[in-house]
């Protein structure tokens, strides 16, 4: 079986911690064929003069990139097989391929004149999820009516990764004694309850809900990831 059918889906936010939607959502008119999920480690490569050979040094792990393109299409010939069944990889658009266009680069790439920035977004596809702020996108426009009006493009999209100082710290110190921890938000998880789990101390899930910047501490999102920073027992906020 192939399985269920599951919709890229791109939510833009004004915080990197994914708290303050802007209200801008875009789902994929046909899920990418391929992504590109790209790691890279950069070092120094520079060298003292006279010299033929020299060791890399490592400066850091810059962060994730990932690549794909989206195709965007009003043609029709996506709707179907003629039997009535959707396409494997198609959901469909009643909207032009401009409003689609328009409608993806409002939520990933449009200035916004509350923060001063780009949004942040959540890329969701299935299990796979990339918290992340886009960095190129490149339109090209393929199909036309007669009058010049585009049915068919495809974007080429670039995103790199953000990770809030939390994460980032809790990553690199993976093997700290003072482990720090990173939970999943599962079905049924609230903050009293995590906290009980790692601390022994349902209260201190106001001292957590301020790290995590969290504006609401009761509404906590299936697939969110939380940082749980090293707390002394006895300790409350």
């Amino acid at each position: 079986m192939l399985g269920e059918l599951k919709k890229m889906t791109l939510t833009g936010y004004k915080d990197n911690a994914l708290q303050q939607p802007t209200g801008n959502v875009y789902t994929a008119v046909v899920n990418p064929e391929t992504y590109t999920l790209n790691d890279e480690i950069q070092s120094n490569q520079e060298q003292p003069a006279g010299t033929s050979a020299n060791q890399p040094a490592f400066t850091r792990i810059a962060p994730r990139k990932l690549d794909f393109e989206f195709l965007f299409d009003s043609t029709g010939a996506l709707q179907g097989n003629g039997l009535g069944v959707a396409l494997p990889l198609s959901v469909g658009s009643q909207q032009d391929v401009w409003e689609q266009v328009e409608q993806f680069k409002k939520t990933v790439f449009t200035f916004n004149g509350d923060t001063h920035q780009p949004p942040f977004v959540a890329l969701e596809w299935g299990k796979f999820r990339f918290r992340c702020k886009a960095e190129k996108v490149s339109v090209t426009y393929k199909l036309f009516k007669p009058d010049g009006t585009p049915i068919r493009a495809v974007a080429k999209v670039s995103f790199v990764e953000v990770v809030p100082d939390q994460l980032r710290v809790a990553r690199e110190n993976a093997h700290s004694p003072d482990l720090t921890h990173i939970r999943t938000v599962m079905a049924g998880d609230n903050l009293p309850l995590l906290c009980f789990r790692l601390y022994g101390d349902a209260t201190l899930y106001r001292e957590v809900a301020r790290v995590n910047q969290l504006v609401n501490f009761r509404s906590l999102r299936v697939g969110q990831q939380l940082f749980f920073s090293p707390i002394e027992r006895g300790v409350k906020s």
